[in-house]
């Protein structure tokens, strides 16, 4: 049985991973409309795991500054998305195709799964 603690740690823990799985799902939509220093840092505090302390020394600036900037960036691919709605489609369609698979042919299904 898990006490109410590990379990508030874990739903915390799932809460981290959705939000770094969002974060990154919205980097690939969007990241183009960064600029290269904002995706860099992005990216290799993201995709990398780098420390801010790490990208700070990298990029010659704080690791606040670090913070802020994948903050900012955060935000605006999160405005872009509220925006455009690219990846709420994307996941609408997934959902669609998981919901119809069956009745899907294979290959169609594999074709879709190599372009997302």
């Amino acid at each position: 049985m898990t006490s109410p603690r590990a379990r508030h740690t874990i739903e915390d823990g799932e809460a981290l991973l959705r939000e770094r799985v969002r974060f990154a799902e919205l980097l690939d939509c969007y990241g183009g409309l960064l600029t290269a220093q904002q995706r860099s840092a992005c990216e290799r505090v993201l995709e990398e795991d780098c420390s801010l302390s790490e990208v700070a020394h990298e990029q010659g600036v704080t690791r606040q500054g670090v913070h802020d900037l994948v903050a900012r960036s955060r935000k605006k691919l999160e405005e872009t998305e509220r925006a455009l709605g690219f990846l709420a489609r994307l996941e609408a369609a997934r959902a669609c195709v998981e919901r119809w698979r069956d009745r899907l042919p294979e290959r169609f299904c594999e074709e879709l799964e190599e372009v997302w």
